[in-house]
């Protein structure tokens, strides 16, 4: 279902394994720079890696939510927030690509699940970025 789609799309689906390693396996068979992330749910305190922050214009690993979408193309803030949101509130798989509007480094995609523990009140999402670098 990916097949490298264009900046602006997004999609969240229950929870799918097999899904999300599709996703990523066709991401992986592309010249596209792949960086981890993850999410404490229970503080909404995202850790990135270096090409990530870079790319967002982060000036830490660690950053909330709108830090990430600030750069994001306006009109697809909303697709992502939407789709992350859905992300906190059950299990998921999901995905979206979008532009960073103050960079040259192309479409961004964004590859993630969560896991939700309602009983304890915790939850993590993680996933990875892929992106093409300038001169790449």
């Amino acid at each position: 279902m990916l097949r490298l789609v264009k900046p602006g799309f997004g999609t969240i689906l229950p929870e799918d394994t097999r899904a999300h390693e599709e996703w990523i396996a066709e991401l992986t068979g592309h010249d596209f720079v792949i960086e981890g992330w993850h999410c404490d749910l229970s503080t909404g305190i995202f850790l990135v890696g270096e090409m990530a922050q870079r790319v967002h214009a982060l000036e830490q690993s660690l950053c909330g939510l709108l830090d990430i979408i600030r750069g994001y193309a306006e009109n697809h803030r909303k697709i992502v927030l939407s789709i992350l949101e859905e992300a906190t509130a059950a299990a998921s798989s999901f995905c979206y690509c979008t532009d960073i509007t103050d960079s040259s480094a192309g479409p961004l995609f964004c590859i993630g699940t969560s896991s939700i523990d309602a009983e304890a009140a915790t939850g993590r999402m993680q996933g990875i970025f892929a992106f093409s670098t300038p001169g790449r």
